[in-house]
């Protein structure tokens, strides 16, 4: 019987960096007025921090919100072709 982890880890993975990615653009659009008056401000801190926040929520929850049927755990219907 092949394992279920690896392509567990790989989901979690792809879905880390993907969370991140919207995570990051979800701020942009959010929060874009006050980016630009940061920046206008030579103030690039707090738009930096804004910024890893999102990403890591984002990322934080696109992993949480990964389907059951997807882990590795999940035993679901099995057919006579499945090994």
């Amino acid at each position: 019987m092949k394992s279920k982890w690896p392509d567990f880890l790989f989901t979690l993975l792809v879905r880390f960096v993907s969370g991140v990615i919207l995570g990051g653009l979800a701020c942009f659009v959010i929060a874009y007025r006050s980016i630009l008056r940061a920046f206008s401000h030579d103030n690039t801190h707090a738009p930096l921090i804004w910024l890893a926040i999102f990403a890591v929520g984002g990322g934080i929850i696109a992993v949480a919100t990964t389907p059951y049927w997807q882990t590795p755990w999940y035993k679901g219907i099995r057919g006579k072709d499945s090994d």
